[in-house]
């Protein structure tokens, strides 16, 4: 594993996803259906639980220990105190990005496609990301420079898939309930499959898509209007770092820029998603 010079982000925001691990598992009992985690509705069927907003500022705290004049945007925190409106740029500055439970529906269900997302920028570019699951022990991790791994093995991207015909793609619906939404998610899902999409999954889990994208578990990730940028931020930085590409799905064939608000995202082997 090569050194990267963000060294130090990359081994605190691991330290801080095991710790959020541990708090996320003490919350849930398999095989028993739903648990109660006193789940609260923020928009549509979009829900938060008391251990999102615990696990998000176990994770704040430890940043800010170690990284005090470091800026942190948590989804929690962010949808009480927003530091950008829809489609702002993101700051320049030393910047963490948290999503402490990224698939909040699934943890409330006892769904294990749960992660913890952290990812570090500099310039408004992503440096460093974390993605763990705590419910299978994943632990993916990748640093600027570095490469990425899984569980300490390096991993790539799936270079086998080139069209949609060998692409098993996994798309996130999101919260959005609206009529117009509703029926263009479905109509985009209806031409994959005419064009003869090899497999559709739906994990519920932006954060782990990507880092499934990254492992070459799946081979293309695409959603239109993900939740905000802790979503994406970690997960490019595995993808890009695992060799493959993470754009803008609703533009040019260039990176995904990291702004406030939703977004659409397209990742995979630039083969597949070209």
């Amino acid at each position: 594993m090569t050194k990267s010079p963000y060294q130090p982000q990359l081994e605190l925001a691991k330290d801080a996803a095991l710790k959020a691990g541990e708090i996320i598992r003490s919350y849930c009992s398999h095989g028993t259906g739903r648990s109660s985690k006193n789940v609260t509705v923020k928009s549509g069927v979009d829900l938060v639980t008391d251990a999102d907003t615990r696990v998000e500022k176990m994770i704040t705290g430890l940043i800010k220990d170690a990284f005090p004049n470091d800026l942190i945007i948590g989804e929690e925190d962010q949808a009480d105190s927003p530091n950008g409106g829809q489609g702002d740029p993101f700051p320049t500055e030393s910047c963490w990005c948290v999503d402490p439970i990224d698939g909040t529906t699934n943890f409330v269900h006892n769904y294990p496609f749960v992660a913890v997302s952290i990812g570090y920028m500099e310039g408004g570019i992503p440096r460093v990301g974390i993605i763990y699951n705590p419910f299978t022990d994943s632990m993916y991790e990748a640093a600027e420079g570095g490469g990425a791994f899984l569980n300490g093995k390096q991993i790539t991207v799936d270079s086998d898939a080139s069209s949609i015909e060998d692409c098993l793609l996994v798309n996130n619906i999101g919260h959005y309930r609206y009529e117009d939404f509703v029926e263009e998610s479905a109509e985009r899902v209806k031409k994959w499959l005419k064009a003869g999409l090899r497999g559709y999954r739906a994990s519920g889990s932006a954060a782990q898509n990507l880092a499934h994208v990254a492992s070459g578990q799946v081979s293309c990730y695409y959603e239109h209007g993900y939740g905000g940028p802790w979503d994406v931020c970690a997960g490019m930085v595995l993808v890009k770092e695992a060799g493959g590409v993470v754009w803008d799905a609703r533009g040019s064939e260039t990176d995904l820029e990291m702004k406030f608000g939703k977004g659409s995202v397209c990742a995979g082997g630039r083969a597949v998603v070209t």
